[in-house]
Protein backbone atom coordinates (compact mmCIF):
# COMPACT_ATOMS: atom_id res chain seq x y z
CA UNK A 1 0.00 0.00 0.00
CA UNK A 2 1.40 3.55 -0.67
CA UNK A 3 1.73 6.48 1.27
CA UNK A 4 -1.15 7.93 0.13
CA UNK A 5 -3.22 4.87 0.40
CA UNK A 6 -2.17 4.80 4.56
CA UNK A 7 -3.27 8.59 4.55
CA UNK A 8 -6.34 7.61 2.62
CA UNK A 9 -7.71 5.19 5.17
CA UNK A 10 -6.43 6.95 7.91
CA UNK A 11 -8.37 10.09 7.31
CA UNK A 12 -11.62 7.82 6.42
CA UNK A 13 -11.05 5.87 9.69
CA UNK A 14 -11.67 9.27 11.75
CA UNK A 15 -14.54 10.61 9.79
CA UNK A 16 -15.81 7.70 10.64
CA UNK A 17 -14.95 7.39 14.52
CA UNK A 18 -16.07 10.98 14.62
CA UNK A 19 -19.50 10.60 13.29
CA UNK A 20 -19.96 7.75 15.51
CA UNK A 21 -18.94 9.94 18.56
CA UNK A 22 -21.18 12.52 17.18
CA UNK A 23 -23.78 10.05 17.30
CA UNK A 24 -23.59 8.48 20.54
CA UNK A 25 -23.19 12.73 22.16
CA UNK A 26 -26.29 13.31 19.94
CA UNK A 27 -28.23 10.18 21.73
CA UNK A 28 -27.02 10.91 25.27
CA UNK A 29 -27.86 14.73 25.29
CA UNK A 30 -31.34 13.67 23.61
CA UNK A 31 -31.47 11.51 26.79
CA UNK A 32 -30.64 13.98 29.21
CA UNK A 33 -33.13 16.95 27.56
CA UNK A 34 -35.97 15.34 28.00
CA UNK A 35 -35.47 15.18 32.36
CA UNK A 36 -33.99 18.57 32.08
CA UNK A 37 -36.75 20.66 30.58
CA UNK A 38 -38.93 19.40 33.23
CA UNK A 39 -36.67 20.40 35.86
CA UNK A 40 -36.27 23.27 34.19
CA UNK A 41 -39.88 24.57 33.40
CA UNK A 42 -40.42 23.55 37.19
CA UNK A 43 -37.60 26.00 38.83
CA UNK A 44 -39.25 28.57 36.76
CA UNK A 45 -36.93 28.73 34.29
CA UNK A 46 -37.51 28.34 30.00
CA UNK A 47 -37.09 24.61 29.57
CA UNK A 48 -35.13 25.54 26.37
CA UNK A 49 -31.79 26.21 28.77
CA UNK A 50 -32.02 22.24 28.85
CA UNK A 51 -30.84 22.44 25.03
CA UNK A 52 -27.62 23.53 26.40
CA UNK A 53 -27.06 19.74 26.15
CA UNK A 54 -26.67 19.76 22.51
CA UNK A 55 -23.54 21.34 23.39
CA UNK A 56 -20.35 18.93 23.23
CA UNK A 57 -18.43 18.65 26.85
CA UNK A 58 -19.74 22.05 28.30
CA UNK A 59 -23.00 22.31 27.76
CA UNK A 60 -24.26 20.12 30.87
CA UNK A 61 -21.93 21.71 32.94
CA UNK A 62 -23.86 25.46 32.32
CA UNK A 63 -27.36 23.65 33.04
CA UNK A 64 -25.99 22.19 35.94
CA UNK A 65 -24.56 25.48 37.28
CA UNK A 66 -28.15 27.44 36.43
CA UNK A 67 -29.73 25.49 38.18
CA UNK A 68 -27.34 24.86 41.28
CA UNK A 69 -26.43 28.52 41.82
CA UNK A 70 -29.03 30.72 40.21
CA UNK A 71 -31.99 32.06 41.81
CA UNK A 72 -34.90 30.12 40.73
CA UNK A 73 -38.12 32.41 39.75
CA UNK A 74 -40.35 29.93 40.59
CA UNK A 75 -38.92 29.57 44.31
CA UNK A 76 -37.57 26.74 45.96
CA UNK A 77 -39.46 23.64 47.07
CA UNK A 78 -41.31 24.22 50.25
CA UNK A 79 -39.46 22.43 53.47
CA UNK A 80 -41.74 19.42 53.38
CA UNK A 81 -41.38 18.65 50.22
CA UNK A 82 -37.60 18.28 49.95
Amino acid sequence: MSDGGVVAWLLGLSSVLLLVVLFIHLLFALLLIIPTWRICVRAGYSGALSLFHLVPLIGSFIVMAVLAFGTWPAGEAPAGRR
